[in-house]
């Protein structure tokens, strides 16, 4: 079944029953763990701190991107801001769309509509959503697409964290590890998914005239950072 359908399926039995699932994750390198559904509905736990300040720093119009069940769409709607929030599973966008996210949409963001969706002033890619690149190229290649969509003095916000696993440590080759997804017995196609370090993330968008900012970090290596584009990199004070 298409990659991102056991992600789903399990988003959608957690809004259904209430009840906890577990989604298997597979990689390619040997590294196996599981994502836990209530992740998606709530801003709790180890990244709890990223995402309060990535929702403190989002401004104006707001894309979400790979926005799951909805949880950051939600807190920001809730604050006043207009936020147009995507993901490529149907499911998810069906359970946001229950759960009162307003504008919930069915998209790719490597072909989003540029005519239906408008223009931004922040683009979110959070829950490391930002692996959805899968490589060097296609950050770059997402970068590049996703300028034209910011309005003047706009931002991308993201958080990642350095591959961790058994290939911990090595230097980064920005190619991207496949993975798959898989719940109560439905296993998805493998997919390649971007672990950034910072110090990747920095020289990839630089190298596009994109100004880099991490804004906040937590003890086991997962930070927040905002990209502005070239055009908008003096218009934002550098994060702490």
């Amino acid at each position: 079944m298409e990659h991102h359908a056991p992600l789903g399926l399990a988003v959608r039995s957690h809004w259904l029953t209430g009840k906890d699932a577990e989604i298997e994750v597979e990689r390619n390198d040997g590294v196996s763990y599981t994502i836990r559904s209530r992740e998606f509905f709530s801003i709790e736990g180890r990244l709890e701190a990223l995402d309060e300040r990535s929702l403190q720093e989002a401004r104006g119009r707001v894309l979400d991107v790979g926005a799951g069940a909805g949880r950051h769409s939600l807190r920001l709607q809730e604050a006043g801001h207009e936020v147009v929030a995507v993901d490529i599973s149907p499911l998810c966008v069906e359970v946001m769309r229950q759960r009162g996210v307003e504008q919930a949409r069915v998209a790719d963001v490597f072909a989003l509509d540029a005519e239906e969706l408008g223009d931004f002033d922040t683009i979110l890619f959070l829950m490391q959503s930002i692996g959805i690149a899968g490589s060097r190229f296609g950050l770059e290649r997402l970068l590049l697409s996703l300028a034209p969509r910011l309005r003047k003095g706009g931002q991308i916000l993201l958080d990642s964290s350095p591959l961790l696993g058994t290939r911990a440590g090595c230097a980064p080759d920005m190619e991207g590890i496949d993975v798959s997804f898989s719940f109560q017995g439905f296993a998805g196609e493998s997919f390649s998914w971007l672990y950034l370090e910072e110090e990747s993330l920095a020289e990839v968008s630089e190298s596009l005239g994109w100004k880099t900012q991490v804004l906040a970090r937590t003890s086991s290596g997962e930070y927040l950072a905002r990209l502005l584009p070239p055009e908008n990199e003096t218009t934002l004070p550098v994060g702490e």
